[in-house]
């Protein structure tokens, strides 16, 4: 990674007490590579609990997504409680990862901003020149997501009525850089 961006561990250290401080408690970010039962049901209820019925992933799905080359999740927990989880695994595009799923149970705090300028940190740190994800325009609440994902520097690649919306990131130095800066100064 340049020399520019501080390590992803230098990174987790921060989101880590800039959390703790938002939520009034102890925050830990952990990072898996492999999936386990726990991690499973971690990810199975906070999906339970945020995403509709069709957006939501089997236990066999999960683990078959966790199989794939470059799986990585981070789970954020409070007071050893998992609160927000992100996972995602190498695209098929050679350089590029795909970020597959994110939620997190405590909207607002700014929890998703920082999971994905930690994902886009780890990206570049493993050597990714792009993060990809598919996502939808419009949330159940109504949130304007492609325009959510927009300000970290995502843009519309494809729109299918039947997958979603395709969205990218140039993951460059500068870019993650900015990220980094702007939620965990």
């Amino acid at each position: 990674m340049d020399a520019r961006v501080p390590s992803i561990s230098d990174y987790i250290a921060r989101a880590e007490a800039k959390l703790g401080g938002v939520l009034g408690g102890a925050c830990r970010v952990a990072v898996y590579h492999e999936i386990n039962k726990d991690l499973l049901k971690i990810i199975s209820e906070i999906e339970d609990e945020r995403f509709r019925s069709e957006l939501r992933y089997s236990e066999r799905e999960l683990t078959i997504r966790s199989k794939k080359r470059g799986f990585t999740c981070f789970i954020v927990y409070l007071d050893e409680r998992p609160i927000a989880f992100v996972f995602g695994f190498d695209d098929p595009e050679k350089g590029a990862y795909f970020s597959d799923s994110a939620a997190t149970l405590i909207e607002r705090k700014g929890i998703g901003s920082i999971l994905t300028a930690l994902e886009t940190c780890y990206c570049l740190e493993k050597g990714y020149t792009s993060e990809k994800m598919i996502t939808e325009d419009l949330d159940e609440s109504g949130r304007r997501l492609v325009e959510y994902w927009g300000r970290f520097g995502f843009y519309v690649t494809r729109r299918d009525p039947k997958i979603g919306v395709e969205m990218r990131l140039e993951l460059t130095p500068e870019v993650v850089k900015e990220l980094l800066d702007k939620y965990l100064p």
